[in-house]
């Protein structure tokens, strides 16, 4: 992240959630892009540290963004416990809120890691009902571990980002569901790749900067 990101806690639906966020100190309206980032499984380390998510988030701070990354309940200083991913997806839901009201934006671009993928993706209704997805960016959504059976793109821009050599999930079968979509995303894959990139977060920031800048 870089120097002067700020760490905050805002009201969720079960107790306070833990926020970091980053924005430049003269931004119009107008200028703002902002991309809300979800971390992976809480009950195996995930947090809004992992070094994937703080891969992308220096990303998009590079690219001028309002980057928000947040801990599910239950994880640092986030109250509450986990929940399956549908709790979460209220938290999600809830960290937008306070970054729509602190930042003034009527659009976001969603982007999360393995379980935060699931998250993302499956909270866009409820999300496109209080602002515009304008981008989802995916990395190794965990398919064949959740219900992905209902998620479908929602006419905005979908990046999916995909190590061959996944050893969490199975790269071939999230290949297989996000072709037999009828929005599908954009695939990017590393064939070297494994679930959390080790040796290729280097690659992984050049994708979001070539992706969207």
């Amino acid at each position: 992240m870089k120097k002067g990101s700020k760490v905050t806690l805002i009201e969720g639906a079960v107790g306070r959630l833990e926020v970091r966020y980053f924005a430049k100190e003269v931004l119009s309206a107008q200028e703002i892009k902002l991309v809300v980032l979800s971390h992976p499984h809480p009950l195996h380390g995930g947090t809004m540290n992992n070094k994937v998510v703080t891969t992308m988030e220096r990303a998009f701070q590079q690219l001028g963004y309002v980057t928000v990354a947040y801990n599910f309940r239950g994880v640092g200083e986030s109250e509450g416990r986990y929940d399956h991913g549908v709790g979460e997806q209220e938290d999600l839901c809830a960290v937008l809120a306070w970054a729509k009201q602190t930042f003034q934006v009527n659009e976001v671009t969603l982007a999360g890691f393995s379980f935060g993928s699931y998250v993302a993706l499956s909270a866009q209704i409820k999300v496109q009902a209080m602002v515009e997805i304008k981008a989802m960016c995916t990395v190794a959504p965990p398919v064949g571990l959740y219900d992905f059976s209902t998620i479908e793109g929602g006419g905005f821009s979908w990046a999916l980002i995909q190590g061959g050599q996944d050893e969490v999930v199975s790269a071939s079968d999230i290949v297989t569901w996000s072709t037999s979509l009828e929005q599908a995303p954009d695939l990017y894959w590393r064939a070297q790749a494994g679930h959390f990139f080790h040796g290729e977060l280097i690659w992984l920031k050049r994708v979001i900067l070539f992706l969207y800048g």
